[in-house]
Order: structure tokens, then sequence, then C-alpha cells
């Protein structure tokens, strides 16, 4: 476990950085609902009676054959803070059309093309989010460095994601840490999905320290 004193609005903590642990589950959801910018609200809000999008992907969370899993999660935690930032990945090559169908119908439908389009042989970034008040710590950056490593570690090559179109400053961020962009899947437009444009994929090679 590393332990890194953080330098800005922060640096009176220090920021722990671990495997998630199935107690991480409900931190680890809403940073991801964080992370989707409404996608997971498009997918599953009112699609069950007194269910909310939070409480299906807690659900994905606490499953071992989840993509969402905590196995497949890093989290940073900030002292009595607990979970303030998270990164879920996982092989795209897991990723199948039929993911949600079978929950989603329509929605599911809406959403293929971000299926469709994968960057197959790769490590996928499916969320890297961080709490408001601790962001701009470099969090973010280092939780993006170990999905890296992890990638590396499982023989990946790659290391790929989708953003937003309309997501500027994400994509900025994404293409000073090396990202590309690959594509765009277009979207028709939803009064749900409050983003136009579709979404774009972007990928970075990654190269292995020399031993």
């Amino acid at each position: 476990m590393d332990r890194i004193p953080e330098p800005k609005s922060r640096r009176d903590e220090r920021i722990d950085y671990r495997p998630a642990m199935p107690d991480d589950g409900a931190a680890i959801a809403g940073l991801i609902c964080q992370a989707g910018g409404g996608l997971y609200e498009f997918l599953f809000d009112d699609l069950i009676p007194f269910v909310r999008a939070f409480d299906i992907v807690a659900a994905g969370v606490g499953m071992s054959d989840s993509p969402l899993s905590w196995e497949n999660c890093l989290v940073a935690t900030g002292g009595s803070a607990g979970v303030v930032g998270v990164a879920n990945f996982f092989p795209a090559d897991s990723i199948s059309d039929e993911t949600f169908l079978s929950l989603v119908s329509d929605r599911f439908e809406h959403i293929r093309p971000m299926l469709q389009l994968l960057d197959r042989g790769s490590m996928f970034l499916n969320a890297v989010a961080v709490a408001g008040n601790y962001r701009g710590n470099g969090i973010g950056t280092r939780l993006i460095e170990r999905a890296e490593a992890r990638a590396l570690e499982a023989g990946l090559p790659r290391l790929s994601l989708h953003v937003w179109v309309d997501n500027v400053p994400a994509i900025r961020l994404y293409k000073r840490h090396g990202f590309t962009e690959v594509g765009i899947a277009e979207l028709a437009a939803s009064p749900r999905l409050p983003h136009r444009g579709g979404s774009l994929l972007m990928r970075k090679t990654l190269l292995r320290s020399p031993d």
C-alpha cells in the first residue's frame, strides 16, 4: 500500500491507494455513478419501482462476476473520509453486447454503439472518479497510473476508455495522460441523457518499464 501526502488543499491528509474491499461497495457505487455522467441513471432509473440507478450499480459492485465488481476496483482513501476515489477497470474483451439486454431493452439499444466501439485486447477503464472536495490533488492521475500498471500485469498493452464528446475538460485531461482519440459512438439525442455528440473512445499504448 502506498502512502502519499497530497500537496494542495488536502495536504494535511494522507491518501492511501489499495485494492477495493466488499465494505467499500456503497462508496464505489456512488463514485461510479458520478463518473458515468448520467449513463447509469439513463439505463436504470425508474426501470424497477422504488429502485434507483445507484441501487442497481451497488448490486453490481457487490457481485464477483460483474464488470462493476469491487474485485475490479482500486480505491483511494482519505483518513476518516473513507473512500474518496475509485478506478474500475476490466479487460475490454469481457464486454458483451448482451451485458444489459435482459434488464434495459430499449435503453440498451440506445447505448449499444458504445458497447460495439471497443478497443479489443486492451484494459477498459470503465470509471475513474474522485470525490468533489478531493479533486485537483492528483488522486485521479495516480488511479489511472495504477490501472495502467494492472493492465501490464495482465498482459494487456493498452488502456482504453469512453468519455462523453461534450466533456471537454475530461478529454483534455486524458490527452495530457497520453490517450488518443480512436472513434465516436454516435448516440441519438434523448431527454433522459444529459449529453450530446455521443461517446468518444480513447486509448493509450502502455510501455513496460525496463528491468
